[in-house]
């Protein structure tokens, strides 16, 4: 039912844990099925130079997340502001 790339994600996520001193952290939960999600940034001149994330919850949502630090790793912030708004 899912495609290779997400199965794949949810097998071996990328970009899972902690940033200690993170310059950014968000956080996102649905109390409706339970999934919790921490993003958390460092930046560096103006650039997404590391992201980490801890997802508790469904397969689709660990998948997501490693997928969403695999997009967002490295690009400006700006860019990153346009994508995602």
């Amino acid at each position: 039912m899912y495609s290779k790339t997400v199965m794949d994600h949810f097998r071996t996520p990328r970009n899972v844990g902690v940033i200690e001193n993170a310059d950014g952290k968000g956080e996102v939960g649905n109390p409706l099925c339970g999934d919790m999600m921490t993003i958390y940034l460092k930046i560096k001149e103006d650039r997404i130079d590391d992201i980490k994330f801890q997802t508790f919850g469904c397969g689709a949502a660990i998948a997501v997340s490693s997928m969403l630090t695999e997009l967002a790793k490295g690009r400006s912030l700006d860019d990153a502001k346009k994508n995602y708004e």
